[in-house]
């Protein structure tokens, strides 16, 4: 890693970053939902211009993830999801991850039916907190709701409903590396 990526947190581009800290900047709303792929037409990421959302331009899509410098590779976790780092990687280092590479691995991760082991780990009580989030998905869904019901429980579903995408933040002392903050859409 060269030494000034390694020393310093990079700016993210805005699409990335909370809504919150950047609306006075008059860079539009953006919403993704994790629950489904944003590869679908259906479930695109979209940005809110007016009164009015429209899925991302091409140009938008393809925004690197950092302005200043090439990144080919990142790391973010959830706290919640923490068991399931994510990691993108631009197999040509020279270069950079886009905004759109970042929402595909989000989902990629998170899309994944828990395993035996894995609902395990949570245990029952917690698994069934989570069914209402579960049933809710299935049914927000543009496959058919017994198509998802039969997936299963998925990684994402353990956040019980919060799948809507808020940014990334840095992690103190870890360049390179964000946490994913997740929101419920309300």
């Amino acid at each position: 890693m060269p030494p000034d990526i390694a020393q310093a947190h990079l700016v993210l581009s805005w699409p990335l970053v909370e809504y919150a800290l950047r609306k006075r900047d008059s860079y539009p709303l953006i919403t993704f939902d994790a629950g489904f792929d944003p590869r679908d037409r259906k479930y695109p990421v979209k940005a809110k211009r007016g009164y009015h959302s429209t899925a991302l331009t091409r140009e938008e899509m393809d925004i690197p993830v950092v302005y200043s410098t090439i990144i080919p590779e990142m790391v973010i976790v959830n706290q919640k999801l923490h068991l399931w780092p994510i990691h993108l990687k631009n197999p040509n280092a020279w270069h950079t991850l886009r905004i759109i590479d970042v929402f595909r691995a989000i989902y990629d991760t998170y899309a994944q039916p828990l395993t035996p082991q894995e609902l395990s780990h949570f245990g029952e009580d917690y698994i069934r907190r989570c069914q209402p989030a579960f049933a809710q998905r299935c049914q927000d869904s543009p496959q058919f709701t017994h198509i998802e019901e039969r997936r299963g429980l998925l990684r994402i579903d353990l956040l019980r409903g919060r799948r809507i995408f808020k940014g990334l933040v840095p992690i103190p002392g870890r360049p390179l590396q964000w946490e994913l903050l997740f929101d419920d859409g309300h």
